[in-house]
């Protein structure tokens, strides 16, 4: 490939993305679409393309019949050279490849005057969390991207949440080759301590620097609990906030309060924007705006010799100044992009405005300072919004639902949870219905990714019967059944087609879960109308899995494995979600673990393995090693049992899932004690100990009845561990049988137990 290509596909900053995605190991294409919040369509043509300019390699496995391709990065850096008459590229396998996080928007600063005592504070202050804090258009952002240009920039808006806030850092810390709260994310991982120690740890391990920008739209207490955190840690890392607030962000922090410019810093602004004033005019200038920088860029757009400025309203004045002077195609294009509270991307402009003469119409905004720009983002100040708000004329519900449509083919969950935030604008019923549909149908994830950035935008509107679904359905997977039991029973009678049938499937589901298997039944049964009505292959997996989950719990595992087979048939049909069909042969497995059809269950567990590991799914594919740990441990191919426990004991202790973990390091502390390795055994229970006594996993407990085991077997005293270990389990006397059962298929329980009478 030659130079000019390759540094093209180098400047896109999608493929930088991937390219940093793809550091920390391979994949494919539909999992790093999920990652990156991006189409799958558009990652898979952006891969070919770097497959063969030479940057990826791909490899295609073969799954069932059919062919997948799974990426990893071919190169660890790459060099240009500019030599006379050519430009040299050569690619190498160094240990150092870096490349920026692109969802890091930098503002770009033109114009930058004074601040010299603010400059000198921060450069000099060895604190490791810098707060920037003033009134609106003062220049919070102007400083902290002067200073902080390598930094990484988040623009905090009032829907983020702490999910959405803590991908958008795992991406950058996984660029910086700290992959470890990335993976903890992708595994399902949620819990607030957990986020907060893994992205100190990466920030720490990396040196990494982080702006967040407009900390005041903050709506998430999370957030704003982490940045504290954070703030009483830091060392190595740079944490800076900008905010119109001044936060409570502890001693640790420096804080910052910017006021207006000197008057000399103000003079000097006003003539960098071509402007020649008197020193008696700048003066009586001067006494109006107090210096503040946003005003003077005003000032000087709206200026004419003589013109006398009114003291009051000096803001509405000025803009109304500067708004009279714009051509008819600037106000149009002002008006537009004041109706949308995040900054737009210039495609998103160009589909809005609908004109051929967008890009100089933009430029011209930008250079008269109405208009700021971050990266590849446009967005008008929120000073200006305001005041364009009050005199707006364009079609705001047409342009709203143009912008919905724009943001639905770009195929991804983060424009897809923009989009729903404008039909609640809209207060469009339809909309609304149409949008939760295509979550039920394809945006599947976004429930378990972005719970609560979906709920921030789904609590702003009442009494929406689509919305109470979608509310019920995040309730559930919080784990606050009863709340999400309450909203579907409420709603059941209102909906209709596959909203209905979500309702049904889900209080067949929360019965299960709470026992009250006769309501489950029925439940079901409607559901099992409306499958037969429907014709529906969504609807038809809803009905097999509830099916199949309802007859094992009734103790009917033959019945299960017939309806899993229905399962499995379906999702097939559906295609496009391998995720499901690897977990509905795990169930197959279990099902038939349950039979006690050992080596049949490994069948199953080994093509949901491969299909885990085809589409890079690297928590079902350790789930599947656990599986399968246990089905070898059952078998008494005890061997096998360690080296798959270990793959998934590893896995889950990194990804902070200490429950898996535990199970784990369960199976392979008593394929150990079978292989007489005890003092591998003796570890892995004290491992068990320690993860029980950290997060009260009862499970972990066992750890004490495997240490009374391999102090029996080496003749020592084992009486102390099996009272603890019985003492700590008493209130889970199921768990106990369990755990003396598993055991004794490789050690004689009886040797420790005491003797009755």
């Amino acid at each position: 490939m030659n130079a000019s290509s390759l540094i093209k596909l180098l400047s896109n900053e999608t493929n930088l993305e991937i390219l940093s995605v793809l550091r920390s190991g391979s994949f494919n294409p539909r999992e790093l679409a999920r990652i990156l919040g991006r189409d799958e369509t558009d990652v898979s043509r952006r891969l070919r393309a770097m497959e063969r300019a030479g940057l990826v390699e791909g490899r295609w496995v073969r799954i069932r019949g059919k062919n997948v391709k799974v990426y990893s990065l071919k190169v660890d850096g790459i060099e240009i050279r500019f030599e006379p008459g050519e430009v040299l590229i050569s690619t190498s396998k160094g240990d150092r490849y870096e490349v920026p996080l692109l969802e890091s928007r930098h503002p770009l600063v033109d114009i930058f005057v004074g601040r010299e005592k603010e400059i000198d504070l921060i450069t000099s202050s060895e604190k490791s969390v810098i707060v920037i804090y003033g009134i609106a258009g003062i220049g919070k952002t102007a400083l902290a991207a002067k200073l902080f240009s390598d930094a990484f920039w988040y623009q905090m808006s009032e829907g983020d949440s702490l999910d959405y806030f803590a991908w958008q850092v795992g991406l950058f810390l996984n660029s910086l080759g700290y992959d470890a709260l990335l993976e903890y994310l992708r595994a399902g991982g949620r819990e607030e301590r957990d986020i907060f120690e893994l992205l100190l740890d990466g920030v720490e391990k990396s040196s990494a620097k982080i702006v967040i920008d407009d900390l005041h739209k903050c709506r998430d207490e999370r957030i704003l609990h982490l940045l504290a955190f954070l703030s009483e840690k830091l060392d190595k890392g740079k944490l800076v906030v900008t905010s119109r607030e001044k936060p409570n962000l502890g001693l640790n922090a420096l804080y910052i309060r910017l006021s207006g410019l000197s008057l000399k810093e103000a003079y000097s602004l006003i003539k960098a924007k071509g402007i020649n004033v008197s020193s008696e005019e700048f003066a009586e200038i001067y006494q109006v705006t107090f210096g503040h920088p946003l005003a003077l860029t005003l000032f000087s757009e709206a200026y004419d010799v003589g013109k006398e400025f009114k003291r009051e309203s000096f803001f509405d004045f000025i803009l109304s100044e500067v708004y009279e002077k714009l051509r008819e195609n600037e106000r149009l294009l002002l008006q537009i992009m004041s109706l949308f509270d995040e900054p737009l991307e210039y495609d998103e402009i160009r589909a809005l405005y609908d004109k051929r003469n967008v890009f100089s119409v933009l430029h011209s905004l930008l250079n008269k300072g109405l208009i700021e720009r971050r990266g590849n983002l446009y967005f008008v100040h929120d000073l200006i919004r305001g005041f364009l708000s009050e005199v707006r004329e364009v079609d705001e519900a047409k342009l709203y639902s143009k912008y919905i449509g724009f943001l639905l083919e770009k195929n991804n969950a983060r424009d897809f949870l923009k989009a729903f935030k404008y039909a609640v604008k809209l207060k469009d019923d339809e909309i609304i219905k149409r949008l939760v549909e295509l979550r039920l149908r394809k945006f599947k994830r976004i429930i378990q990714d972005f719970p609560d950035a979906y709920l921030n935008v789904l609590s702003t509107i009442k009494d929406n019967p689509y919305v109470k679904e979608e509310l019920a359905n995040i309730y559930f997977q919080k784990g606050f059944f009863e709340k999400a039991l309450r909203l579907w029973l409420e709603i059941k009678d209102e909906l209709e087609g596959i909203h209905k049938a979500d309702v049904l499937s889900s209080l067949v589901d929360v019965y299960t879960e709470l026992n009250k298997l006769d309501e489950s039944k029925k439940y079901l049964k409607e559901l099992e109308k409306m499958k037969e009505s429907m014709n529906d292959a969504e609807v038809d997996f809803w009905y097999f899995v509830e099916l199949t989950k309802l007859n094992f719990y009734l103790g009917k595992p033959e019945e299960a494995l017939k309806s899993a087979f229905n399962e499995l048939k379906v999702v097939r049909k559906l295609g496009a979600f391998p995720e499901f069909e690897s977990l509905v042969l795990l169930h197959m497995g279990d099902i038939h673990v349950e039979l006690e059809r050992y080596r049949e269950s490994l069948k199953y567990y080994s093509q949901a393995l491969e299909l885990a590991r085809a589409y890079s799914l690297s928590f079902m594919e350790h789930l599947t090693l656990f599986e399968l740990s246990k089905a070898y441990y059952l078998l008494g191919d005890y061997k096998k049992a360690v080296e798959h426990a270990a793959g998934a004991g590893d896995y889950f202790l990194r990804v902070r899932n200490y429950r898996r973990a535990v199970d784990a390091l369960a199976y392979r502390c008593f394929s150990y004690i079978a292989l007489g390795e005890l003092e591998r055994a003796q570890n892995d229970a004290r491992e068990m100990i320690r993860i029980a006594q950290s997060t009260g996993y009862p499970l972990g407990w066992a750890g004490y009845i495997a240490l009374a085991a391999v102090e029996n077997l080496r003749g020592g005293n084992f009486k102390e561990y099996l009272n603890i270990g019985r003492e700590k389990l008493k209130e889970y006397p199921r768990l106990y049988g369990a755990v003396l059962k598993e055991l004794e298929r490789v050690f004689e329980v009886s040797k420790i137990l005491p003797q009755e009478g």
